[in-house]
């Protein structure tokens, strides 16, 4: 099923055997896309039941015509909601935490357990961690032959884009898929200790990693920065030949104000030639 939302912007569903769940993608479209035979690269991003609108809008904006740059398309990878708000943000927040997570967390189930009792009263909505393994299963099986056999895309030039829980994911496939993207981004991403065991373990058993990695943080997040510098620090150490890793400070925003400005400056960094220092 597809419907357009706006011009340049579709959302089909697709339903993931591996999840037995019903998924949106939101498909941004570049402004010539109809005008052409091209074959774009594609960004899939995250979290898409909120995000998406940041990347796509601020994607057009980079590609308005004369802008002499190259076009992308986009994929927001989104859950199918309830038609109540309230009830959908608590589905999109409990089914986030189980997907973009890479182990169990007891404490972590805890806080979501009493977060999703206040928003939904009285409904069981399952707190859940450790699902990033089966997510990742389904990027891989299942959304992106979807996209592939459904927009002129790129098999070659894939990027993954997450932000919080969302870059936690985005590191977590880059040390256990990294063939499956060659651009990624990491905004404010939640930095579980398992993230360097899983850089420990790629490491032990490469000697590259072809990619380009661009993770942010809020000036308002000082522990997440420490955590963020310390990892792209050891990643760099390795000397992988084709790594590429560069790490910018959102000065004066916190986790939430930091977002907005992190996606903008991604989407520069990473496909439009806006490279900053660091």
């Amino acid at each position: 099923m597809m419907s357009t939302v706006q011009p340049g912007v579709e959302v089909r569903e697709l339903h993931s055997q591996l999840l037995d769940q019903d998924l949106q993608l939101y498909v941004k479209l570049p402004w010539y896309y109809d005008r052409a035979d091209a074959t774009y690269p594609v960004l899939f991003a995250l979290d898409a039941n909120r995000s998406f609108p940041l990347y796509s809008t601020m994607s057009l904006i980079h590609e308005t015509p004369g802008a002499n740059v190259q076009e992308i398309l986009i994929v927001g990878v989104g859950y199918k909601l309830d038609s109540d708000r309230i009830r959908g943000l608590a589905q999109w927040a409990a089914w986030r935490t189980r997907d973009l997570t890479p182990v169990h967390r007891e404490e972590t189930e805890k806080y979501w357990k009493q977060r999703l009792a206040a928003l939904v009263p009285g409904e069981d909505l399952p707190a859940q961690t450790g699902g990033a393994p089966r997510f990742l299963q389904c990027l891989r099986e299942e959304i992106i032959p979807f996209v592939e056999a459904n927009y002129r895309v790129s098999a070659t030039n894939r990027g993954l884009a997450g932000y919080s829980y969302g870059g936690l994911f985005v590191l977590y496939t880059l040390f256990h898929a990294s063939e499956l993207f060659t651009r990624y981004f990491a905004g404010s991403p939640s930095m579980w200790q398992a993230l360097f065991q899983y850089e420990e373990e790629y490491a032990a058993g490469h000697d590259d990693l072809p990619a380009r990695l661009f993770m942010t943080a809020g000036g308002l997040e000082p522990d997440l920065l420490e955590t963020v510098q310390r990892l792209a620090d050891r990643v760099r150490s390795r000397g992988y030949p084709r790594l590429e890793v560069l790490v910018h400070v959102i000065e004066g925003e916190g986790h939430s104000s930091a977002y907005p400005a992190a996606v903008s400056r991604a989407l520069g960094v990473l496909y439009y030639e806006d490279r900053p220092e660091g």
